[in-house]
């Protein structure tokens, strides 16, 4: 039987040998001021691409980690209008290969509901 992994709000970034920033900066879209960069890499055919990124948001290296849990790098990221922390862990696969483990958790406001009973009212706070 097949094992099925639920991949919502995970992810994971690679290293792309020879990718370069070509340009980086600001523009605006619907009176939002946004961020973005192109980037330039070379495809399985040796042929330059060029992608088109936009910035979710800054992100900042975990130097007190409190457990060996905690997240190696993180910060608020926004996509879709949603705020979300985000962890991201430097990790090794069997191979050898680096590579880094995301995972996203949704910002809870205080404009959310909270369930039924729920008497807690401090905001959760980032491990990094």
């Amino acid at each position: 039987m097949d094992k099925q992994y639920d991949d919502e709000l995970k992810g994971f970034l690679w290293h792309e040998n020879g990718a370069t920033i070509e340009r980086k900066g600001s523009f605006q879209i619907n009176g939002k001021k946004l961020y973005g960069a192109i980037c330039k890499s070379i495809n399985d055919k040796g042929e330059e691409k060029y992608e088109f990124m936009q910035s979710l948001g800054l992100i900042h290296l975990n130097t007190e980690k409190k457990s060996e849990k905690s997240p190696d790098m993180g910060g608020k990221v926004t996509y879709n209008n949603t705020t979300y922390k985000l962890g991201c862990w430097a990790k090794e696969s069997a191979s050898g290969t680096p590579y880094t483990s995301l995972g996203f958790t949704p910002e809870v406001t205080q404009s959310d509901e909270q369930p039924s009973g729920y008497t807690n009212t401090t905001k959760p706070t980032a491990a990094f």
